[in-house]
């Protein structure tokens, strides 16, 4: 595992600011991409109750509520429940630390966790062991981790330069698809697969290869649409993409389920 050192505050000051400064998503959902087609994977997966753990603005939570599906999203910034809340109240949504769920046990038939457990500075195999509790037999995760790779590599150097100076505090973990793995066996999940996915492109942190709608940054329209970019940018990307996936993504996902009683 390779950690991301920021000079902008730690974790949770980073993701109290993203969400304070970003709004609450609409629930439109493209299917067809990280994360909405794995949230899909959960949501098909599953009959009775979901939980996404570390929900952020709601775009899964709001999605599937929307198709009368039970669905529950917890997220440990109350910044960002507090948003859902007052824009859709009839939605089941609560802070909470993914440490200690605050749910019974085998409450949930699926789970969805996005960006969740690379943002834990300490405690990853704790929260997993706590998403096993929660998940009844046989019920699947699908949770996603950065990766430590070429593409996150470049990132990291790409974004230190905007915060020179100031004390380092922990960003994010980085972990290869094999650590990622060998975390979800050791709290006693069963990795079905693994995939890797972009979530944000390389290319989208240069202006000059976005599309034209995404030319000036936009937190909303990026979570809601994919980050998009230009053809040329989407050309360099995908040609780094398809001849070397794990260098070149920056998510990996797991399909991990909890073996059946």
């Amino acid at each position: 595992m390779r950690v991301t050192y920021r000079s902008h505050g730690g974790s949770r000051e980073y993701w109290d600011r993203r969400w304070t400064n970003a709004p609450v998503d609409s629930g439109a959902l493209n299917l067809a991409k990280y994360p909405g087609k794995f949230a899909q994977a959960v949501a098909d997966d599953t009959d009775g109750p979901m939980l996404e753990a570390g929900c952020g603005l709601g775009r899964n939570v709001i999605h599937f509520h929307n198709l009368g599906r039970d669905i529950t999203g917890i997220d440990y910034i109350q910044t960002a429940i507090d948003k859902i809340k007052d824009a859709h109240p009839d939605l089941k949504v609560r802070q909470a630390d993914v440490m200690k769920l605050p749910f019974d046990d085998q409450a949930f038939g699926g789970v969805m966790a996005f960006g969740l457990y690379h943002s834990l500075e300490s405690g990853v195999p704790e929260a997993l062991a706590e998403t096993l509790r929660v998940l009844k037999p046989g019920g699947l995760m699908v949770a996603s981790a950065r990766l430590d790779n070429i593409q996150n590599r470049a990132n990291d150097r790409i974004e230190a330069k905007k915060y020179q100076g100031g004390e380092l505090k922990f960003h994010k973990a980085n972990y290869t698809g094999a650590e990622f793995r060998t975390l979800l066996a050791e709290a006693g999940f069963e990795t079905e697969k693994m995939e890797y996915v972009e979530n944000m492109p390389l290319f989208y942190k240069f202006r000059f290869f976005r599309s034209p709608k995404h030319k000036d940054f936009d937190e909303g329209l990026g979570r809601g649409e994919g980050y998009q970019l230009s053809w040329l940018g989407n050309a360099l990307q995908r040609t780094l993409v398809t001849l070397f996936p794990r260098s070149f993504c920056n998510i990996v996902v797991a399909f991990a389920r909890r073996p059946a009683a």
